[in-house]
């Protein structure tokens, strides 16, 4: 009977587990939130690839420095054989044999090109455009990512918030159902109060229909689809430990990813130039050959008469005239080049003034912030008084009503500030190209 007790409790142990801890659900600070989002953002996972693509072109254009075998065979069926005239006599004489094989074995190795060279240098200008690239991705993703995860959390605490405000509207009411009674009260103070709570509810209805698409677009920022309930760990601060540096503008002008990626693909650009002027230049390779062959007007391979030959050389090329067309896509390039200095400086300017719109505003939302938490204190205290007084019998219930609609308003605006204030200073992170640190 012990046992059996035992085991009793041993099952309603575990199944108490299972129902508090759903299979469904994952826990998540702001930190493991991030780790997850750069892993499973479908934007990273493609920037990957593109730059696992990039890598094989530049081993591509290194192939070209390296020599080059190739082996090739030929048989020929002469049906009818070329014939040799004599202009004397008109007479001509047949060649060859029905029967032709040949085999050669071909080899190659620049000794000096300059449109290697070139084409070798342009790849690595485009691996890293493509890492900076992905490191600006990365950048707009850990930026998402926080936005998101406060959105989310702030609307759960909205609902916390209605959820409070309901909750001392009906312990009024209740109140005021037994002072009814009593006869100390009127009914027009039942009804006032009946009033407050269908407000507060449809209020709270109100929150909880936000929390769905804050928590759908902070599940899909961060890759996360087939998981129901998330829980978020983070805490709500007021204020971060907020830095505003003093060199700001030399920050973003050097570490701002959008205007490293302008920068680099100017330089992309010049070596373009650089690649298509390749075509002025000579080539000189080594060459050589090894030739297998031979002809008969029967299938007795083993009794045939195989011929060996062989060379080794040298290759020198070089283009005299080609009708302009180098000299019009260097001009083209060169034009390419010019739009991208432009869309950089313009780039710059246009960042510079976000720069000074963002710290205005980061300043502006910091005192918001501090402004709403102190309405907040100051509106928590006088609804507790108010309550005191109500409890006292020496206010009424509008008196705590009101107390308590200014306390619910100044929390929701504190929540608001907040949210507004991490919008700003994250954005201002990413502006001036802050490196991610988890």
């Amino acid at each position: 009977m012990n046992r059996f007790k035992f085991n009793f409790v041993v099952f309603i142990l575990q199944l108490t587990c299972v129902i508090a801890f759903p299979q469904d659900s994952l826990v998540l600070n702001l930190n493991n939130a991030i780790k997850m989002a750069l892993q499973n953002n479908t934007e990273v996972v493609k920037t990957n690839y593109q730059l696992k693509s990039a890598e094989f072109s530049l081993k591509e254009a290194k192939g070209n420095f390296l020599p080059k075998v190739s082996f090739s065979a030929l048989y020929n069926r002469n049906i009818d054989k070329q014939v040799l005239f004599f202009s004397e006599t008109n007479a001509t004489i047949k060649l060859g044999s029905d029967n032709f094989y040949s085999s050669s074995l071909d080899f190659s190795m620049p000794i000096y090109s300059s449109q290697n060279i070139k084409n070798r240098d342009v790849n690595v200008a485009q691996i890293n455009l493509q890492k900076e690239v992905k490191s600006g991705i990365e950048q707009r993703i850990v930026t998402n990512t926080k936005l998101t995860y406060f959105n989310y959390l702030i609307a759960l605490e909205v609902v916390k918030v209605q959820q409070s405000q309901l909750q001392n509207v009906m312990q009024i009411l209740v109140d005021i159902k037994k002072r009814v009674e009593k006869g100390t009260l009127i009914k027009y103070d039942l009804t006032a109060a009946q009033v407050q709570v269908a407000i507060a509810k449809n209020n709270l209805l109100e929150a909880e229909s936000n929390v769905l698409p804050a928590a759908n677009m902070f599940k899909k920022s961060i890759g996360l689809t087939n998981v129901d309930n998330v829980k978020l760990i983070e805490p709500i601060d007021d204020l971060d430990a907020t830095i505003l540096l003093e060199d700001a503008e030399k920050q973003l002008l050097l570490n701002n990813s959008q205007l490293k990626q302008l920068a680099l693909n100017v330089g992309l650009n010049n070596q373009k130039i650089q690649l298509i002027k390749s075509n002025y230049y000579p080539t000189i390779s080594a060459v050589g050959n090894y030739n297998f062959q031979s002809q008969a007007n029967n299938f007795k391979v083993f009794n045939y008469n195989w011929v060996h030959t062989s060379l080794v050389g040298l290759q020198f090329q070089y283009v005299l005239f080609n009708g302009t067309i180098t000299k019009n896509k260097v001009q083209q390039a060169i034009i390419d080049k010019k739009i991208a200095e432009e869309d950089l400086k313009f780039a710059s300017e246009d960042f510079k003034m976000q720069l000074k719109e963002m710290e205005s505003l980061i300043e502006f939302s910091k005192k918001k912030v501090l402004v709403q938490r102190e309405n907040l204190d100051l509106t928590k205290e006088a609804f507790q008084l108010a309550k005191k007084r109500y409890q006292l019998g020496v206010s009424t219930f509008l008196e705590v009503s009101n107390a308590e609609l200014l306390f619910t308003q100044a929390k929701l605006n504190w929540l608001k500030a907040i949210l507004n204030y991490k919008s700003a200073y994250y954005n201002y992170q990413m502006l001036i190209g802050k490196e991610i640190k988890l």
